[in-house]
């Protein structure tokens, strides 16, 4: 006699919410209120340290130094030992065929991109499957909390997605806030990110 086997449900995604939009001072919760995953702490006096701890431990987990002259830094207490790099050479920009920008992140489970488009305002994708992501922005309505929506494969490299994440969430936001008051070539072509941006 033939044994079945009882197909896997799949494993639903979770949700990440914030308690503020607010990319250099909130916290992040996972369902549960009471109980913050993540912190984000930005200096109020310099606005260019913008630090996320582990909330449970208040384990410092990365800090991001914003510099007007030289690149910005990252640094990870539990990585390059403790030393700070470039932003850029964590977080590496590059360019599709399509002309979309894109952003890659190595991690311990391989490389993941960051890309923007028509559907997703910001979601993120395993190099070389373009076609479902893996984790991705939900934009906060009267019904739904401002939250990062992670897939399964995407909770082994959480804590990297959240601090991709706010980095370029605020990145967009910047870029934003200059397009509606800038004018110039902004008006000429309104993509941040390969995100097509509306303006009035």
């Amino acid at each position: 006699m033939q044994a079945t086997t009882t197909p896997t449900k799949p494993v639903p995604p979770k949700s990440y919410n914030f308690s503020l939009e607010d990319m250099k001072n909130t916290k992040i919760f996972n369902n549960q209120p009471a109980s913050p995953l993540y912190s984000v702490v930005t200096d109020i006096k310099s606005d260019k340290r913008t630090e996320i701890f582990d909330a449970r431990g208040n384990r410092l987990l990365a800090r991001v130094d914003r510099r007007d002259i030289l690149p910005d830094t990252i640094t990870f207490p539990n990585r390059n030992n403790g030393s700070s790099i470039n932003l850029s050479k964590w977080l590496q920009k590059s360019k599709l065929e399509n002309g979309h920008h894109i952003h890659s992140i190595e991690t311990a489970h391989g490389t993941y991109v960051w890309k923007s488009d028509a559907e997703y305002r910001l979601a993120l994708y395993r190099k070389g499957d373009m076609s479902n992501p893996v984790a991705h922005l939900q934009p906060g309505t009267r019904t739904q909390n401002f939250a990062v929506i992670m897939q399964e494969e995407a909770e082994l490299i959480r804590d990297d997605v959240i601090v991709s994440f706010l980095i370029l969430e605020q990145r967009l936001r910047i870029f934003e806030k200059n397009i509606v008051g800038g004018g110039g070539k902004f008006e000429q072509n309104r993509t941040v990110l390969g995100h097509r941006v509306n303006t009035p």
